[in-house]
């Protein structure tokens, strides 16, 4: 085989191994859609063919069912509390141990990158006790509390990358003409990590949302239960209507769509230039 043969046929094989994952990232989206415009006896006789006839009354249903600007407005607020709370406390974790020379701060680090190796399933008791001791069961602040600390590892390790570029000698002239920490972190070095912001807020703000487990330990039956806890209580007890809990998904990723589709440059540019880092 020449060279020239071996190069066509490898990106055949890519390309052919890029359109297996791209149909199996897609398709999982397309059976949701697809079931949530069929009737329940539509989908039992064909559950992976295109629906007979369209019915929009999945959605009608689904919709009275969860209160859904109930639900919608409880998202907003968990999610954007979360988001800047998370996002807040990242810069300061990460000015303080990249740029403040402090005993211990190397291994603060550490501790804060090994949580991400802790699933949040095995601390979820603890956490549960923690926000019950506190008197937040139920209420928006337990889920905002909990959301930025599940978000602080991973916000913390990708902004330190960026700031542990900025020259020390940087940050001493700054402070030398009177700048002080907040001054050196917010119109310094933020503006240095925008990238890395932008990044870590879509993907912050996907699984703020679409989180189940913190949601609905936290929130439990209260009437603040965000859209994904309503969604899984479409499902019955014996039995599950698949329209009807597609209906809602399709609902509650509407949002997710969107902020991908309108900050997905943002997203890219942010995960690249990190990688570069």
């Amino acid at each position: 085989m020449t060279g020239r043969s071996a190069a066509r046929a490898g990106r055949y094989l890519l390309t052919f191994v890029l359109v297996v994952v791209a149909v199996a990232a897609i398709y999982p989206l397309l059976f949701t859609v697809v079931s949530s415009l069929k009737t329940q006896g539509g989908f039992a006789q064909d559950p992976l063919g295109l629906p007979t006839s369209i019915t929009l009354g999945n959605y009608v249903e689904a919709f009275n069912r969860m209160n859904m600007p109930r639900l919608l407005l409880n998202s907003l607020i968990a999610t954007f509390g979360g988001l800047v709370l998370s996002v807040l406390a990242a810069l300061l974790a990460a000015y303080a141990v990249t740029k403040l020379r402090f005993r211990g701060g190397k291994l603060v680090f550490l501790l804060i990158i090994v949580t991400l190796t802790i699933p949040s399933q095995a601390i979820i008791y603890p956490l549960y006790q923690t926000v019950l001791d506190l008197g937040m069961s139920g209420q928006y602040q337990g889920l905002i509390l909990a959301f930025a600390a599940f978000g602080l590892p991973l916000g913390t390790y990708q902004l330190a990358g960026y700031f542990q570029q900025v020259p020390d000698e940087l940050i001493e002239a700054a402070r030398v003409d009177g700048a002080g920490h907040f001054t050196i972190l917010f119109r310094l070095l933020t503006p240095i990590a925008a990238p890395a912001l932008s990044a870590l807020g879509i993907f912050n703000f996907v699984w703020m949302w679409n989180d189940l487990l913190l949601p609905l330990v936290i929130m439990g039956g209260s009437d603040r239960k965000t859209l994904m806890v309503g969604v899984s209580l479409l499902t019955g007890q014996y039995d599950v209507s698949v329209p009807l809990v597609s209906a809602g998904l399709i609902v509650a990723l509407l949002p997710v769509l969107i902020i991908y589709l309108v900050f997905q440059r943002q997203l890219v540019s942010g995960a690249l230039a990190g990688s570069g880092k």
